[in-house]
């Protein structure tokens, strides 16, 4: 009898050790399928995020290519370079002139200077205008060629405002027009 009663009882321990049971496993299933989804939708995002970079990397590239074949470039290039040494260099004399200068007898004393250096920035301004006028540019130097001519536009403004003031012997109008003139350095 002994013997009868150890059989059932091996056959129910064996059973107890035995593999997890159905819904165990269903239940390590979901949780494993809810893991991968997590995952599948974080590799989503990052090759979206790629995607999005190699497309800017293409663009970039086809730029690159546009602008290494295009003479234009370099003639801007150029018409830039030589632009950019003839307004420092009448902003310098500009400069020295305005120098411990701001009562009205000295803006009285001044005037003729004044319109000699203002006369050939005014040049420079328009040898660029008519230089940049004939040549195609991609739309990087676009954007820079219309921060160059809203400056230009703001330094006239500046030259005017100036040159009013020095005529007249008016620091207040004088001190308008260097701040206007010191302002433009925001479109570059």
């Amino acid at each position: 009898m002994k013997r009868m009663i150890y059989i059932p009882l091996i056959a129910l321990v064996l059973s107890a050790c035995g593999d997890p049971s159905i819904e165990q496993e269903l239940e390590q299933a979901n949780e494993r399928n809810e893991e991968l989804k997590g995952i599948l939708q974080t590799e989503e995002v990052n090759l979206q995020k790629n995607t999005q970079r190699l497309e800017a990397l293409k663009e970039d590239i086809s730029k690159m290519k546009s602008v290494i074949g295009n003479p234009d470039i370099n003639s801007y290039v150029d018409i830039v370079t030589e632009y950019a040494e003839e307004m420092e260099s009448g902003l310098s004399e500009m400069d020295k002139l305005m120098a411990g200068n701001g009562d009205s007898e000295d803006l009285a004393d001044m005037e003729s200077d004044f319109e000699k250096i203002s006369s050939d920035m005014i040049e420079a301004m328009e040898a660029y205008d008519d230089s940049a006028s004939g040549i195609e540019l991609d739309e990087y130097l676009e954007r820079q060629h219309s921060a160059i001519q809203l400056a230009n536009g703001e330094i006239r403004a500046a030259l005017d405002t100036l040159g009013n003031g020095i005529k007249a012997s008016n620091p207040a109008l004088y001190e308008q027009g260097l701040e206007q003139l010191r302002s433009t350095h925001e479109y570059y």
